[in-house]
C-alpha cells in the first residue's frame, strides 16, 4: 500500500470526522462551521463569504471524512434565465 493509499484509508476513517481541525481564520473552517450549523449553502451563496470554489472546498472536507451532501437545484440569474448549481448540507451522525 502506498502513502497516498495509506492517507486516504485514515481520512475516510469515521473517527477522521471527530479529529479533523482548521486554524479558526481559515476559509475551511468557516464553511464547516456554517455546515455544521445547519445553513446549506450553494456557491453564490459561498462567495458572498469568501469561497469561490466551493466544490473544491466540499471535496477536501469529504476526503477529511465530513459528510457533506449535495442536491442540484436551479436558481435565478442576471439574465432572466436560471443557472443549475448544487446545495451542500452537512449530515451529522452519518
Amino acid at each position: 500500500m502506498t502513502t497516498n493509499e495509506k492517507a486516504v484509508e485514515v481520512l475516510a476513517h469515521p473517527t477522521a470526522q471527530r479529529k479533523a481541525q482548521h486554524p479558526k481564520d481559515t476559509k475551511i473552517n468557516r464553511i464547516l462551521n456554517i455546515l455544521r450549523s445547519g445553513i446549506s449553502l450553494n456557491r453564490f451563496e459561498a462567495a458572498r463569504l469568501g469561497d469561490s470554489c466551493l466544490n473544491s472546498t466540499v471535496a477536501v472536507l469529504r476526503a477529511e471524512g465530513f459528510n457533506i451532501v449535495g442536491v442540484w437545484e436551479e436558481v435565478p440569474n442576471r439574465f432572466g434565465g436560471k443557472t443549475r448549481c448544487k446545495r451542500y448540507r452537512y449530515v451529522a451522525g452519518s
